[in-house]
C-alpha cells in the first residue's frame, strides 16, 4: 500500500541530516560558551501552557488532539518559548537570572508561507531576569554571532519596537495581529484600505503607509517623536537608545539599524523586536525580542528576551 506524504512534512537522511546536526552542534557550542544552559522540553504540552496569556497568539498554529492514553487534551508545540516560560516559572523559580538554550522540532498547524514546511527545527536562547537594554543587547550580540557561525556573510540585524505600531493603531477595532500581518507583507494598498475602514487620522495613516513602503528608518523614527503621543515617544526613544548603544559593538561584519516596520513572527512580544538577515538571502534568518508579558501570564513577573531560528531555513539559505 502506497502512503501519501503529509503536506508540509518531510524526511531527512544522509547528507542533509548530517548537515543539520553539524549546524546544530556549532550553534549550541556557541550558546554554551556564552553561558546558556541547554534545556530539552517535551514535544507535547497541555494546550493552556502554550496558549496562556500572551501565548494565545500561537493558538491558530497549534495542533491539538485527545490523548489515547487518557491524559486528556494535549498539544504539539508550535514554538518553544512558552515552554521555556513555563519551566522558568515552575521548575526553576528559585533562580533570579536564567540563561537557557534549546534546539528541537516544532510543528505548525499550517506553514508560514505557501508551499513551506510545517516542521521546523527551532533553536535559540532565552535570557530571563535581565531587564531593559542589557538583556536585549546580550541577546542581539548572540543572534549576530549565530549567523556568522552558521556561515552567512555580512549579517544584518533590523531592530524595531512593537510599541510603535500599537501607538499608531490605538483605538482601532482591527486586531493588532492583522496590522502586523499587513506590515509584514509591506503592502501599502492593504494598509490604506484597512486604515480607511477604521477612520484613523490621516497623519497616522501616512505613518503606516511610510512603514509599509520601507521608509521607517532611524531618521523617520527620530523625526516622528512628538507627533503620535506619549506611548509612541517612549517606544521610539527606547529603540533609538538601544540602536545607538549597540552601534559598532557587534563583533564581525554585522550591521545593526532601526526599522519601525520590523514585525514579530509571533505576537507575544512586548517591546524591542529584531530580525536577522544576511547578504544574498531574501527572507529573515531569525527573529527575537522582549516578551515580559508572557512570563507574567505564567505566574512569574520577570523580564525576558530571546531569539530563535529554524535550522532547516539556515541550511537552505546558506
Amino acid at each position: 500500500m502506497k502512503h501519501k506524504p503529509i503536506i508540509g512534512l518531510d524526511d531527512a537522511f544522509g547528507s542533509r541530516a548530517k548537515a543539520l546536526r553539524t549546524m546544530q552542534g556549532k550553534i549550541l557550542e556557541l550558546f554554551d560558551a556564552a553561558g546558556y544552559e541547554e534545556v530539552i522540553p517535551p514535544i507535547l504540552e497541555r494546550p493552556d501552557a502554550l496558549k496562556s496569556g500572551a501565548g494565545r497568539f500561537l493558538a491558530d498554529q497549534t495542533v491539538v488532539f485527545s490523548d489515547p492514553a487518557g491524559a486528556g487534551t494535549l498539544a504539539i508545540r508550535s514554538d518553544m518559548t512558552p515552554q521555556i516560560a513555563r519551566i522558568a516559572a515552575t521548575r526553576l523559580q528559585s533562580e533570579d537570572v536564567l540563561k537557557l538554550s534549546y534546539s528541537g522540532t516544532v510543528m505548525l498547524a499550517r506553514p508560514d508561507v505557501r508551499g513551506g514546511s510545517r516542521q521546523q527545527w527551532q533553536t535559540g536562547v532565552e535570557c530571563l531576569g535581565v531587564a531593559g537594554a542589557a538583556g536585549d543587547i546580550e541577546v542581539m550580540h548572540l543572534a549576530a554571532r549565530s549567523m556568522l557561525v552558521a556561515g552567512f556573510r555580512k549579517p544584518v540585524l533590523q531592530v524595531g519596537h512593537i510599541g510603535l505600531l500599537k501607538a499608531l493603531v490605538v483605538g482601532a477595532k482591527t486586531p493588532l495581529e492583522t496590522w502586523t500581518a499587513l506590515l509584514a507583507r509591506r503592502s501599502p494598498d492593504d494598509i490604506f484600505e484597512a486604515a480607511n475602514r477604521e477612520s484613523i487620522p490621516q497623519d497616522r495613516v501616512n505613518a503606516l503607509l511610510a512603514l509599509a513602503k520601507g521608509k521607517g528608518d532611524q531618521q523617520w523614527i527620530a523625526d516622528s517623536i512628538g507627533k503620535f503621543g506619549a506611548d509612541f515617544d517612549i517606544a521610539a526613544n527606547e529603540l533609538l537608545d538601544l540602536v545607538n548603544e549597540v552601534g559598532d559593538r557587534v563583533e564581525g561584519d554585522v550591521r545593526v539599524y532601526a526599522d519601525a516596520a520590523v514585525m514579530p513572527r509571533f505576537l507575544y512580544h512586548s517591546g524591542i523586536l529584531f530580525a536577522g538577515f544576511a547578504e544574498g538571502v531574501s527572507q529573515a534568518l531569525l527573529y527575537g525580542g522582549r516578551y515580559d508579558a508572557m512570563m507574567k501570564a505564567h505566574g512569574r513577573d520577570m523580564p525576558a528576551t530571546g531569539f530563535s531560528c529554524d535550522l532547516w531555513t539556515l541550511l537552505d539559505a546558506v
